[in-house]
């Protein structure tokens, strides 16, 4: 269990963002490098086209996972438990 204390001026992930939270959380990255990982990782989650997920606006939690794994926890927060346990 991570010791909160740590945490406290640190805000928790959320746990399935709408891409417009992602770009404010990921502030330091260019937003059309978010926008391509977003599309490419919805697109093999979802099984779907990369066109057919351009206006999901919303990362299941699996996906956003994904992209925190990949861009590293953003500065200012941290993540609660349990956020990178695969459901059972």
């Amino acid at each position: 269990m991570e010791n909160h204390n740590t945490n406290t001026h640190k805000k928790p992930l959320p746990w399935s963002p709408s891409k417009s939270q992602v770009y404010t959380i990921y502030v330091k990255y260019n937003k059309k490098t978010i926008k391509d990982e977003i599309t490419v990782i919805m697109a093999k989650h979802r099984k779907k086209t990369e066109d057919q997920v351009n206006n999901v606006r919303i990362l299941l939690h699996p996906e956003f996972v994904s992209l925190v794994k990949f861009l590293g926890v953003p500065k200012g927060y941290y993540a609660p438990d349990g956020f990178f346990e695969s459901p059972v």
